[in-house]
């Protein structure tokens, strides 16, 4: 995660919105926002325009609908209500926000980044035609699946890997602004034994560190979103849970072999704590720490 200071989200030319709450991390060079909006009844509305380009899922609706439009009196043409829709505003355009007479609440994730962001994620794969227009009201299981898992990432506000952030707002982008063929290339080709050897050997030096998404990119000379893509189709795994098995294997080892407690096991595993160690042990494994070595032992 970049330790440079997330901008304020601000609601522009607000109507109706009684509150809003956030919380927020910065991934990638992007500034993430998993926001809650409160609605007084009747219509209200904002404007998404920012000076930077921004992604909005909206993952969660109360009472009503809300939808993108390019013209405030002017309703999208749609063929669903639900929630799950994603909509890409570029910078200095206006798109509103529109909610509908009886909608209460609003649960979304925003997104906010420069072009430069995308150029270096997606490098040859970006689709510069997708830059300059709006997207409205896309349904796309890919991006309201990253988003939901960028909420929970958020909510955890977990520094010890940010590697698992930068990999979901990386796969979001490359769902927004690939074009089809290329990304259906990307899903074919995996790594290379040369450029495998080098990753697995960066990543085994640098287990207790935080390992980033584009340093590993960069030691197989790939952008990004193409590494992330080719390490999965190579080993079955993401960047991420390949990261976090070999620190799990690794405080095993130190438990059965090294008679190590589990605390200086988890340090020494590159884990923050012993509770955040056991809560990512559970959810790998299956069991905690201490049930594994009693059963192991």
């Amino acid at each position: 995660m970049s330790f440079s200071k997330i901008p304020t989200l601000k609601i522009r030319a607000p109507h109706g919105i009684r509150n809003f709450s956030y919380q927020s991390r910065m991934w990638n060079g992007v500034a993430v926002y998993h926001v809650t909006q409160y609605l007084d009844p009747g219509q209200c509305w904002q404007n998404l325009c920012t000076e930077q380009a921004s992604v909005v899922v909206v993952l969660e609706q109360v009472g009503g609908y809300c939808e993108p439009r390019t013209r405030l009196n002017n309703p999208t043409p749609r063929s669903r209500y639900d929630a799950g829709h994603a909509n890409y505003t570029p910078p200095y355009v206006d798109v509103w926000g529109y909610g509908a007479d009886s909608t209460s609440s609003v649960r979304d994730i925003r997104m906010q980044f420069d072009h430069c962001v995308i150029e270096r994620l997606l490098a040859e794969e970006f689709d510069r035609k997708k830059w300059n227009e709006p997207l409205l009201l896309l349904y796309d299981d890919r991006l309201t699946q990253c988003a939901e898992l960028l909420a929970k990432e958020i909510a955890e506000q977990d520094d010890d890997l940010p590697l698992f952030g930068e990999s979901l707002v990386t796969a979001l982008f490359a769902a927004l602004f690939t074009a089809p063929r290329s990304r259906f290339k990307a899903y074919q080709s995996g790594l290379t034994r040369s450029q495998l050897s080098r990753s697995l050997d960066y990543i085994e030096a640098n287990l207790l560190n935080n390992v980033r998404l584009h340093d590993l990119a960069s030691v197989a000379g790939l952008s990004p979103s193409h590494f992330a893509r080719a390490f999965k189709t190579s080993t079955g795994l993401t960047p991420y849970r390949w990261v976090i098995e070999q620190r799990i294997h690794r405080a095993k080892r130190l438990m059965m072999r090294g008679g190590q407690s589990i605390s200086i096991a988890a340090h020494l595993a590159g884990f923050a704590n012993q509770s955040h160690f056991t809560k990512v042990f559970r959810r790998v494994t299956g069991t905690t720490p201490g049930l594994w070595l009693r059963d192991a032992g």
